[in-house]
């Protein structure tokens, strides 16, 4: 999706909630979601928060990961899904696609 909208304003960012303060240690935390990332073809703006995961749960309201957060032109958030369904990419698509035909202020 960012690779087909990015042109018409499209912006992704991923946000990593993987414990850096976990067992296995920061640096091969960092290369295993890098690795997935690349896997995935993720090559728009990734994140890793170096904080308590626990803390951006809080914050941002949702239960645990896979999670979304859609936003129109002028900032609005108008959709959130965290749960462990599966993610409705149609749904999404029809989304993004209506909020990019419509104009910012």
């Amino acid at each position: 999706m960012h690779r087909q909208f990015a042109k018409e304003g499209l912006a992704v960012i991923s946000v990593s909630l993987d414990d850096l303060g976990a067992e296995e240690g920061p640096e091969k935390i960092k290369n295993r979601v890098h690795n997935f990332l690349k896997q995935k073809g993720a090559d728009f703006t990734n994140l890793l928060l170096d904080e308590d995961p626990k803390v951006w749960q809080e914050r941002l309201r949702f239960q645990g990961a896979p999670c979304y957060y859609v936003f129109d032109r002028n900032g609005k958030w108008t959709q959130f899904r965290s749960d462990d369904a599966e993610i409705d990419y149609a749904v999404i698509d029809k989304l993004v696609t209506s909020h990019l035909k419509e104009r910012g202020r």
